[in-house]
């Protein structure tokens, strides 16, 4: 499970290389566009049983 602290600690992240700004600027954007137009909330309804950003 996702949620199993041993695997995983309090939370799971996405590794990108410090220098690799523009795949890290477009992923931010399109998680913040994905919040606000409801797809996380789709998405997050139909595979977890919690809130994956914790808020």
């Amino acid at each position: 499970s996702i949620k199993d602290e041993k695997l995983f600690g309090v939370g799971t992240g996405m590794g990108l290389r410090k220098e690799d700004n523009e795949l890290r600027e477009a992923l931010n954007k399109a998680f913040a566009e994905m919040r606000q137009d409801g797809t996380y909330d789709k998405l997050a309804k139909k595979y977890f049983d919690f809130n994956v950003y914790g808020d």
